[in-house]
Order: C-alpha cells, then sequence, then structure tokens
C-alpha cells in the first residue's frame, strides 16, 4: 500500500547558454521557431528527440529552449542514455527575421551495459524473486525497465501480505565490468486482516458492501485482491465514489482495512420520445419508452424494475422484473418478471419468465432460465396474417463477459454476450395441434478504446437467429429491429426477420464524467422467409445503412440525450429525432 518514489535519478545535467551555442546578443524578440532539426539521434531516432522539445511555433527563447532540452535529456537518460548531451545548436533566420530554423546536434554516448545485479532482503519471499526482471547482467541498462521490475517487486511482497514494503536503490555505480545495480527491500510487518471497515454508507447495509469483497476478515492482506475492491463497488452502481482501500495497523498487531464510501442516487428512471415524420406508408407519430429501476432496495442491494414502451402507433410493451441476489449467501442471483406486448392489431404475446445468475469473478457472469409464452392472435391477425394461438415452454442458457469500465459513459473495455435458447412451440389448429421445436442463438459484443486524449471509439455488433421445424419461421417468432437502440435512422421495428444482425459505430468527443457528443454509423441486416401463394416460399433479405449524430449532456434535470438519425434516400427533413432523459433519484 504504501508506494515510494523510486526513480532512478542517474546523473544531474545543467545546460548553460553557452554550450547551447545560443548567445542573449543574438536573440531577436517576436522570432517563432518555424523548424527544428535534430542531428545524431541514432538510438531514438529524430523524430522522437523532436517531439520531446516540442519547440516548433513556440517563440524563441533561450530559457524555454534550455527547459526542454533538459527534458529531453531526461527523457533520453531513462531509455539509458545517461551520457547524452546537446554538443550545440545552431540557429538561422529568415530574411524579415520573423522565424527562426533550429539545429541540435545530439551526442548520445556509450550505453552501459549491467555488470552486476543484486536484490537484498528477499528472505520473506524465499529468497528468490518470483518474477522475471527486465534489467539483466549483460545488458544495456535502461532506467525505465529498472522502475517497472521495482514496482513488480513491490506488488510481489504487497500481495504476500506485506503492505508497507519499501524498495530502494541502494548502489548505482561503474565499475570495471559494467553497471553495478542493487536494491534493497524493507519488507516490514506480515499483515492478517482482522478487521473491515466500511465507512460512509448510511442506506446500504454493511453485510451488502462485505459480501462483494473478494476475501474475508481473517485472511492474509493481498494487494492483488484489495485492487479489485473500488472496481467491484462501483459496478453497484450505489455508490458516486469508492476511496482506494487503506490499511491500518492496530495495537493487537492485526490489520484493519478501511474502505470509504460515497452513497449516490440508487434508483434510475429512462425516458425517450422519438419524432417519426410522416412517409408514403405511415402518418407521423410519436414513440416513447419509460424505464424505471430501483436499484437497492431497503439497502438490500434487491432490485425492482418496470418498462413501458410505445414503439410504432399501434405497438406497445410492458415488462416488470424483480431481482434477488446473494441467494443462500452464495453470488447467485434470481430473478421473476412479466412481459407483455400487444403487436399491432395482430396479436398479444404474454410471457412469465424465472432466471439465475452466477458469478464466477467480477468479470464472468453464466446465467440460466425458464420462461411460458403465450400467443392470442385478434380477428384481424387471424385472418391476414395467418397469426395461430399457440404456447411455448423455453429453457436458455448464457455467459456475459464485461471489463467496461463506466456503464453510462464508457471510455475502455469489452462486453461480451450470448446466450442459447431451446423452445417447445404448441399450436393450437383447426385440423388438430402441432408441436415443433425451435432454437435460438443471440449475440452481444462491445469494445470501447481511445485513440485521443477525450476521444473514445465505440464498436457494438449483434446478431440473432432462429430455427424452427415448421414451414416458415412465423411472424410472432421473428426478430423485429430498427430504431433508437438498435439501427438509427429508421422506425422502431421497421424490419423483422429469422436472422438479423446490426452493427453501431460511434466516435465520441468525452465532454464531461457522462457528457458527450458523438457521431454514428449503423449498419443493418435481415433475412427471413415467408410463404408465397404462387412460389411456395419466398426469400426476404435486405441490408440498411443508418448515420447521424447525437448528444448525451449532463445537466440538474439528469442526462439529456438528444439522438438525430437518417436512413437511406431520407431528405434532412426526414431525419428521425429521439429525446431521451436518465435521471437518478
Amino acid at each position: 500500500m504504501k508506494h515510494n518514489d523510486h526513480r532512478v535519478l542517474l546523473c544531474s545535467v545543467l545546460l548553460a547558454c553557452n554550450v547551447l551555442g545560443l548567445q542573449a546578443q543574438s536573440q531577436r524578440t517576436g522570432a517563432t521557431i518555424r523548424r527544428v532539426s535534430i542531428v545524431g539521434a541514432a538510438t531514438v531516432g529524430a523524430g522522437q528527440v523532436r517531439d520531446w522539445l516540442a519547440l516548433k511555433g513556440t517563440r524563441f527563447d533561450m530559457k524555454l529552449i534550455e527547459e526542454r532540452s533538459l527534458l529531453a535529456l531526461r527523457r533520453l537518460q531513462d531509455r539509458g542514455l545517461i551520457f547524452a548531451q546537446f554538443d550545440s545548436v545552431q540557429h538561422s533566420y529568415s530574411p524579415d527575421s520573423s522565424a527562426v530554423e533550429l539545429t541540435f546536434f545530439l551526442e548520445e554516448g556509450a550505453r552501459p551495459q549491467v555488470g552486476e545485479f543484486r536484490i537484498i532482503g528477499l528472505d520473506s519471499l524465499g529468497g528468490q524473486p518470483p518474477l522475471k526482471f527486465r534489467t539483466r547482467i549483460g545488458q544495456h541498462f535502461d532506467s525505465a525497465n529498472l522502475e517497472s521490475d521495482i514496482e513488480l517487486l513491490l506488488r510481489a511482497f504487497e500481495s504476500s501480505g506485506y503492505p508497507f514494503c519499501a524498495i530502494q536503490v541502494k548502489r548505482l555505480e561503474f565499475t570495471g565490468e559494467g553497471l553495478a545495480v542493487e536494491l534493497e527491500v524493507s519488507p516490514g510487518p506480515k499483515v492478517v486482516v482482522g478487521e473491515i471497515e466500511v465507512v460512509g454508507n448510511q442506506q446500504t447495509r454493511e453485510r451488502v458492501v462485505l459480501r462483494e469483497l473478494p476475501f474475508r476478515a481473517g485472511a492474509l492482506y493481498n494487494e492483488s485482491q484489495v485492487r479489485k475492491i473500488r472496481p467491484a463497488l462501483l459496478k453497484l452502481g450505489f455508490f458516486k465514489w469508492v476511496n482506494p482501500p487503506r490499511i491500518e495497523m492496530r495495537e493487537d498487531g492485526l490489520g484493519r482495512l478501511v474502505i470509504e464510501v460515497a452513497e449516490g442516487n440508487q434508483n434510475r428512471f429512462d425516458g425517450i420520445l422519438g419524432y417519426n415524420p410522416a412517409s408514403a406508408a405511415t402518418d407521423a407519430f410519436v414513440s416513447g419508452l419509460l424505464d424505471i429501476r430501483l436499484g437497492n432496495l431497503f439497502g438490500t442491494g434487491r432490485q425492482a424494475a418496470a418498462h413501458w414502451e410505445r414503439r410504432t402507433k399501434e405497438t406497445q410493451a410492458f415488462r416488470v422484473l424483480y431481482t434477488e441476489p446473494w441467494i443462500g449467501g452464495q453470488p447467485v442471483s434470481g430473478s421473476f418478471g412479466f412481459r407483455q406486448l400487444i403487436q399491432d392489431t395482430s396479436y398479444v404475446e404474454r410471457e412469465i419468465e424465472l432466471n439465475a445468475e452466477l458469478r464466477l469473478n467480477q468479470r464472468l457472469f453464466l446465467s440460466a432460465g425458464v420462461s411460458s409464452r403465450s400467443i392470442s392472435p385478434d380477428s384481424l391477425g387471424a385472418l391476414r396474417l395467418g397469426v395461430v394461438p399457440s404456447t411455448s415452454f423455453d429453457l436458455r442458457t448464457g455467459f456475459t463477459f464485461d471489463t467496461v469500465d463506466e456503464p453510462l459513459n464508457p471510455s475502455r473495455g469489452v462486453k461480451y454476450q450470448t446466450s442459447f435458447q431451446w423452445s417447445r412451440k404448441n399450436i393450437e389448429g383447426i385440423s388438430g395441434d402441432a408441436t415443433f421445436n425451435q432454437k435460438r442463438i443471440s449475440i452481444d459484443f462491445e469494445h470501447y478504446f481511445s485513440l485521443f486524449r477525450w476521444q473514445v471509439v465505440a464498436i457494438a455488433l449483434h446478431g440473432r437467429e432462429i430455427t424452427t421445424g415448421e414451414d416458415v419461421v412465423s411472424l410472432v417468432d421473428q426478430y423485429r429491429f430498427g430504431g433508437t437502440r438498435t439501427l438509427r435512422g429508421y422506425r422502431e421495428e421497421q424490419f423483422r426477420g429469422s436472422r438479423i444482425a446490426w452493427s453501431n459505430m460511434e466516435y465520441r468527443f468525452l465532454l464531461g464524467p457522462r457528457s458527450r457528443f458523438f457521431a454514428f454509423f449503423d449498419v443493418g441486416y435481415f433475412f427471413r422467409e415467408q410463404r408465397h401463394s404462387e412460389l411456395g416460399k419466398q426469400v426476404v433479405d435486405s441490408a440498411k445503412l443508418g448515420y447521424g449524430v447525437g448528444l448525451r449532456l449532463q445537466t440538474r434535470l439528469g442526462l439529456v440525450g438528444i439522438d438525430y438519425g437518417l436512413g437511406e434516400g431520407d431528405s434532412f427533413s426526414n431525419g428521425k429525432v429521439h429525446i431521451g432523459l436518465t435521471n437518478e433519484f
């Protein structure tokens, strides 16, 4: 837990103006450095040294040149060029003296080799380091490698019960065999965690926090496990911040691990309004979504959620879900839910579901579930679309791998989900009942990474497929997609198929912890077979593109979202606008 500043200062470099070849009387006020050239940078490259100097475009100032030269030399020392120096700097002015070109002459010097490498104080680890160090006898010395080795050695001691370990460079000198490097380890006391104290939890019960920890009181201190505590607690969604845990010593010689937290708003409200302009086939209408999640009922970690959605003019969906965490004191959560879908004027679908999820670690989850579904067509759906009454019994399993750092505005990480479902479907027909087997598979992949500071690339890939023993996959079993959460630039559930896929690509400019502006490009595909009076079967498939811009802005009301999307062939006035609000309370 106690980390020392173990940067290695190999030599002290002091540059004077005459060493750089610059005379005070030769400086002309107001000149701008137009070009910087480096001569002699054979090891790291001229471009790297030029980047470290960062002088191009600045005002010609001897003090600034001296400061940047010192910084560049220290960077060269970190790369093992401890004898590097700038022999001189030439400068030449433009005819009007408004610009100046600089040429630095670098002498890299010899790179010393490691002639001796010793570590004192390894008795607590059995006398031998459990790691493979980068610093090795006979290789060129690199101070950055030595710093990395010291950090790895610190973590090895801290993960073996020594949180107060300290390491210092005891010896660093030249000998006849090369550079002698000697480290000295002061491990400190071996600590058993006798107590874990949670500070700052007002509503959340302490046992709810303690059960999320990777170890219990009475265990040997392990820094690698302690590092997992903060992200694990933040992922619960109960706390707005969690300080890195700290270890204290009690009078009885045992350790006290203190975890400071601050509770945030644990319930969430999501609302989205979407405007769908008129087209040749439909009138303009407003779609909407309401999502309410109670995330920590009575401070026990229990959750309840309700969802309502108006997808099209005549389609509505409703769902309620209750989740019980840590059943039987194990990292297993169970949930019970009810869902109802009124699809146009065609049919009503109802489903009762029971799910379980096992957390193997902080990143990997296994899931299983069972559900019962029923389809009740109305007269129009039965006559025009051939929808018949049916019931289904479903079994499903899957897993999730999640390393995303922040759920609302992630900047790095991967999330992968896949599930498989087997169903037994019973159809009630006029000429008798029929039973068929169905199989469904779904895949969801999200990847977030940063190219530049405050800029994030988000890539998502999704796929769904259903196979059935029926002649064709019926209308009620097909997947529907399109709209704000799948393929933007199109109406909600505009497309359907027995096999669908879509990808979402965004380039995000982060405006704050939860705010961002982004441009998006979506691609979608659907495939289905349908009955045809003359052809028997007809294949329908197509690919669609959508694009646009969006904004997520943290305000006093909550997180406000605005998306504007265009589909293929849309003019600016036909764009789809979605306005959303996420509020925590």
